[in-house]
């Protein structure tokens, strides 16, 4: 579900909020809590599809990154021996799998935003200013699920094409890679061809001689005040929390995890009032229209 009713410029700061933080923040029970609200708030963002693309693309890359870490960086004091005199450590391998947690995190965070904030909000936002750095971003965030879109599209024409032909015949693996480099090709051709003709009616319009004007007005209202206020308190507590060591754990040289110090204290509840304001507006929101 969309929200309309909070000025863009507070999601881009709060989103922006949410992923330093995500950086900063390495204790578990931080950041499975994170994991969970984020996750919540895409459901009822009705994006379950990109949550299942993220899964399935983090999947692979936090295996890598759980497997290699402690093979790369044999730092630490609690060793794990796996064959004979080669051991990992556990140091590494705990800070594998919290890395492998910030990026799903942000990665979630980045889903979020898009279905949050839309790419005429960010124009509206930043093209006043900055209009080609706003256009470079907006056609950023745009050409990866763009990309994703036509490669479905070629893909359903070359099998419609295999289908009529009669070619039922099974491939080879040499076969398969050969098509879907032909497929890549056809869709990278496909998207330069469109950039072009995109850049040209660009010009042809003028874009960026004169000051942009956006057919979208907002203003700041007592909700927007609001939720400022709600955000700014609540990142001075946790940014102070984080200054005294909550919210971060020791891995190196010796891991050292408390769970009475991680969950017990008003850091901790200060970064779940963070995080649960657009999660009660999403669910406000769905209540008033079902």
């Amino acid at each position: 579900m969309k929200l309309t009713i909070i000025h863009p410029a507070v999601y881009v700061i709060y989103y922006l909020l949410l992923v330093i933080l995500a950086f900063l923040y390495n204790d578990p029970y931080y950041m499975i809590s994170f994991l969970i609200c984020v996750s919540a708030l895409i459901m009822l963002q009705g994006i379950s599809r990109e949550f299942k693309n993220v899964i399935q693309f983090f999947i692979p890359m936090s295996l890598l990154i759980i497997i290699l870490n402690p093979l790369v960086a044999q730092v630490g004091t609690t060793r794990i021996y796996v064959l004979g005199s080669y051991f990992i450590t556990l140091e590494a391998l705990v800070y594998g799998i919290l890395m492998s947690l910030s990026l799903l995190i942000i990665l979630l965070l980045f889903a979020s935003y898009n279905r949050a904030v839309s790419y005429q909000e960010m124009l509206y936002l930043f093209s006043k200013r900055f209009p080609h750095i706003s256009m470079i971003i907006v056609m950023a965030l745009r050409f990866i699920p763009l990309l994703s879109y036509r490669l479905t599209e070629v893909n359903k024409i070359s099998r419609f094409n295999q289908e009529n032909q009669g070619n039922q015949k099974t491939e080879s693996r040499v076969d398969k890679i050969k098509k879907t480099a032909q497929m890549l090709a056809v869709v990278v051709s496909w998207s330069l061809e469109e950039s072009m003709l995109t850049a040209k009616s660009m010009k042809a319009r003028g874009y960026g001689i004169m000051k942009r004007t956006s057919y979208l007005s907002y203003k700041l209202r007592k909700i927007d005040y609001l939720f400022i206020l709600v955000i700014s308190a609540t990142t001075l507590i946790c940014t102070m929390g984080l200054a005294n060591g909550f919210g971060r754990i020791e891995i190196y040289p010796t891991l050292h995890f408390s769970v009475h110090e991680s969950m017990f204290n008003p850091y901790y509840f200060s970064f779940l009032f963070l995080l649960l304001p657009l999660i009660y507006l999403e669910f406000k929101e769905r209540l008033i229209w079902h």
